[in-house]
């Protein structure tokens, strides 16, 4: 298969890149990073932004891909709210760019569109799971700009009848994720602190219970994979475990591996107002359906980001 994948020097493209590359994929791909062929040195990389549409296109000409997975887009539901505009540019303008340069260029291309739980919202607790029919009500600028790219996929394939399959993952963590999240930023700290020789650590954070649907980013790549090669244009699937994990669980899962001791105090401050207190889906049509189930325990997840992080602040220093 020839894969193209936006957004392909990120967290996910990354780990979706050496995961296609493992099963035999030809992987292609774009990314609006300067340093997007140091990051992907293995596949061929574009720096091209995926809003330009006839950049775009081509792309797609130069390499005419069998699938498509779009990745692109401002991924941060916090950092959305200080840039509504940016956010909804980069992630609706970008996911009509590549639908459009795909129409015009390879048409018979399957496009895999990945979106977000998070375009749920709004959930009363009573009806969790959320399910493909759940009425979305998203509640940040980040939600809403995927609700509406998700929403272009569903119309370019009802109007255009392209082969567009879209995917609403819920939160995915491992290794390599930007620490500005939660959990890599916790591992960081803890490495930072084992490196620098320190006696204890102590963490500032938010909403600690807060509950979200946590899966290992390279169990979502196999779901990209396998909705790429078997999935049903006319299902939304949604890539999750099926249960959700408090913050609190994570942190402290970090804090049982770590060489220190820590400790936590949470910041009321660092609470987003009117937040969902608890959201995990359904994975009913990618298990049933496509056979796909998380394999990754979570245990394993903390103990691959924290020995990540590990290596890296021992580069930086």
């Amino acid at each position: 298969m020839r894969l193209l994948i936006t957004g392909i020097a990120g967290f996910v493209g990354r780990h979706l890149t050496d995961r296609a590359l493992a099963e035999g994929h030809a992987v292609s791909g774009l990314s609006i990073e300067e340093n997007a062929k140091e990051l992907v040195p293995r596949a061929q990389v574009h720096v091209v932004d995926a809003t330009d549409v006839a950049a775009v296109s081509e792309v797609f000409e130069a390499h005419g891909p069998d699938v498509i997975i779009h990745l692109a887009g401002y991924a941060s539901v916090g950092r959305s709210f200080a840039a509504p505009m940016q956010t909804w540019h980069v992630n609706v303008t970008g996911t009509l760019g590549v639908l459009e340069a795909a129409r015009q260029t390879v048409p018979s291309a399957r496009c895999v569109v990945v979106t977000s739980g998070e375009i749920y919202g709004r959930v009363p607790l009573d009806h969790l799971p959320v399910n493909p029919d759940t009425p979305i009500r998203p509640l940040s600028p980040y939600a809403a700009s995927k609700a509406a790219a998700d929403l272009a996929a569903f119309q370019y394939r009802e109007a255009y009848g392209q082969d567009v399959v879209r995917v609403r993952p819920f939160n995915h963590i491992g290794p390599g994720q930007d620490p500005r999240f939660v959990l890599p930023s916790v591992a960081k700290q803890v490495a930072e602190t084992e490196r620098d020789g320190l006696d204890r650590l102590t963490l500032n954070v938010g909403n600690v219970e807060s509950r979200r649907d946590f899966t290992d980013v390279r169990d979502i790549v196999d779901a990209y994979l396998v909705v790429a090669e078997r999935g049903d244009p006319d299902v939304a699937y949604q890539a999750c475990t099926g249960r959700s994990v408090a913050v609190r669980e994570l942190i402290d899962g970090i804090a049982g591996l770590s060489r220190v001791p820590v400790d936590v105090s949470s910041d009321a401050s660092l609470r987003r107002e009117g937040e969902q207190p608890d959201l995990y889906g359904s994975p009913g049509p990618l298990r049933d359906q496509l056979g796909w189930r998380p394999r990754i325990p979570l245990d394993q997840t903390l103990a691959d980001t924290l020995d990540w992080w590990r290596g890296e602040v021992q580069k930086e220093s």
